[in-house]
């Protein structure tokens, strides 16, 4: 009885669904959905992954195995674990412009995360269409794949496929404990999920019209960092052929730093973070083993991480397995003919997040930490700025992205690869794009790269005519490995000694280095 019903329920939905998008994956068939009237279809919530929760919590992610014939793909998956911190700033930002906070719908987060999401214009096998997967950012602390701006119709409108994945973050993510030693994975869990949702890309996407052996990664912050380690791991080998990198050269795994201001990440760093962790929860003073850790409710151990280490930026950690070597050491040593990368930053990544309060004294105190040798040239560059605020972002943002950026495309260029640099200067006309939060903030371009502006958002022409060329110069990169294409604004390769960096500002056009002195003192700096 139980066996007929279960075949009559199915019947039931098969019925329900027969005009909706179907893929068999794995005898699974998976029933999307599609956008808006149009032949974009959605599969979202995706399993890749089996559930990291119990003995597989801080473990190598297993490919998942269907336990059902028919799924609904329709709704996203919950988020993974972590703060709110972002969600925040989505609801600060809508504050700024003049709208309810409530305009941001709360996050559903759970341990049970790995999911990703595809956007489609087609599920014919023979489509070969170019896929484009994006990974997103926050620290490798926070955000989830289906952030608002992370939505891939208008993409998928222009004939690629859009892939969307999850990872492990922070305390579940990147920390690791004195006890995990085994072959498969002792760190960087978040970093193994993502090789795991590309292994999934790379079996599977065939059947949603993508080419395997045609993908771009494309990712934001501390999305683009972990793209970048991930095509230096041996693991990773195959799975990416070209890739975008958003506002983070990928440098903050430096052996001897901080990584340009961020948290220094190797696996004793991690492994010593799961022994305070450990000792933080439990009730005497002896830390909590591997096995008993595994037994404590996910809430009380992201409450816990919350309270002691959600400030970290955890950046993939060198353990030997997966990052063999530190990345910027690894991209010095090797030769990048193959690379084909567009790489760049926003004209004002930090400018959020310094307070009101700063002055000179502390302009000056920020040149010595970031340029010990040359920090009078420094000063020197920035001094003429009215706002202190102004000369600290200047400072922060050519010291921790721009410059780097340019950097690596010089390196790859210079090896017989190709990349493009760009520099995105965009401020959203009206008052409220005045507030500190708005500018061209860290994060700024990605509406205009998914064509997701916010409804809250001020939003005009002169916005959407410079979506519409920046998306463009993604899809064309992605379908041929170079941004250009005859309709839009010639973007040359970068060449220190040209105009060559792509500015994506009121207007689309070709500039020199916007920090020209600071940059020149970065590589002067031996940094690298």
């Amino acid at each position: 009885m139980k066996q007929i019903l279960i075949i009559f329920l199915s019947c039931i939905t098969l019925i329900a669904c027969e005009n909706s998008p179907k893929v068999i994956i794995d005898n699974q068939t998976l029933i999307g959905k599609y956008h808006s009237n149009t032949e974009i279809a959605s599969f979202l919530g995706i399993p890749f992954a089996e559930p990291p929760i119990n003995d597989l919590r801080w473990s190598a992610p297993l490919a998942f195995i269907p336990k059902n014939s028919i799924r609904q793909a329709t709704d996203f998956a919950p988020a993974c674990m972590q703060n709110m911190g972002i969600l925040e700033w989505y609801r600060d930002l809508a504050e700024v412009f003049g709208n309810n906070r409530n305009v941001v719908d709360d996050l559903d987060i759970s341990e049970d995360c790995l999911y990703l999401n595809i956007w489609t214009p087609t599920t014919d096998e023979k489509a070969n269409l170019p896929v484009m997967v994006y990974i997103h950012g926050g620290s490798n602390n926070s955000g989830w794949s289906f952030e608002p701006n992370y939505h891939g119709y208008a993409l998928a409108q222009k004939n690629v496929v859009v892939v969307s994945i999850a990872y492990r973050l922070g305390g579940f993510g990147f920390i690791s404990h004195p006890e995990i030693e085994n072959e498969d994975a002792i760190a960087n869990f978040g970093l193994w999920d993502q090789i795991t949702a590309l292994k999934w890309v790379k079996k599977n996407i065939s059947k949603f019209g993508g080419n395997p052996n045609k993908v771009t990664a494309f990712g934001e912050s501390a999305g683009a960092q972990d793209i970048l380690a991930l095509l230096f791991a041996k693991p990773a080998k195959d799975l990416i052929h070209q890739a975008i990198l958003q506002s983070n050269a990928g440098f903050g795994m430096l052996e001897e730093t901080d990584g340009n201001g961020h948290v220094e990440s190797n696996i004793e760093n991690e492994k010593q973070r799961g022994q305070e962790l450990s000792l933080i929860l439990s009730e005497n003073e002896k830390p909590l083993s591997l096995e008993e850790l595994k037994k404590i409710p996910s809430e009380i151990i992201l409450q816990k991480y919350n309270e002691h280490f959600s400030d970290y930026y955890h950046s993939p950690a060198v353990d030997g397995q997966l990052i063999e070597i530190a990345t910027w050491k690894d991209m010095q040593q090797s030769d990048l003919e193959n690379v084909k990368l567009i790489i760049g930053s926003n004209a004002d990544e930090y400018y959020a997040n310094i307070p009101e309060s700063v002055n000179n004294q502390d302009i000056l105190t920020t040149t010595e930490i970031l340029h010990q040798n040359h920090n009078d040239e420094a000063y020197l560059a920035v001094k003429d700025e009215e706002d202190p605020r102004n000369a600290l972002d200047r400072l922060y943002t050519a010291d921790g992205m721009l410059c780097p950026s340019q950097y690596l495309a010089d390196k790859i260029n210079a090896d017989g690869g190709e990349s493009w640099v760009y520099y995105f200067s965009r401020i959203r006309d009206g008052d409220a794009a005045k507030h500190k939060m708005v500018r061209a903030y860290h994060g700024a371009e990605l509406p205009y790269v998914f064509n997701t502006h916010d409804p809250w958002m001020t939003t005009t022409e002169k916005d959407l005519a410079l979506t519409k060329i920046l998306t463009d110069y993604w899809i064309q990169f992605a379908k041929t490995g170079n941004p250009n294409a005859g309709h839009m604004p010639n973007w040359p390769m970068f060449n220190f000694s040209k105009e060559s960096v792509q500015n994506f500002g009121d207007y689309v056009s070709t500039i020199n280095s916007p920090e020209p002195i600071l940059c020149d003192l970065f590589h002067r700096d031996i940094k690298f």
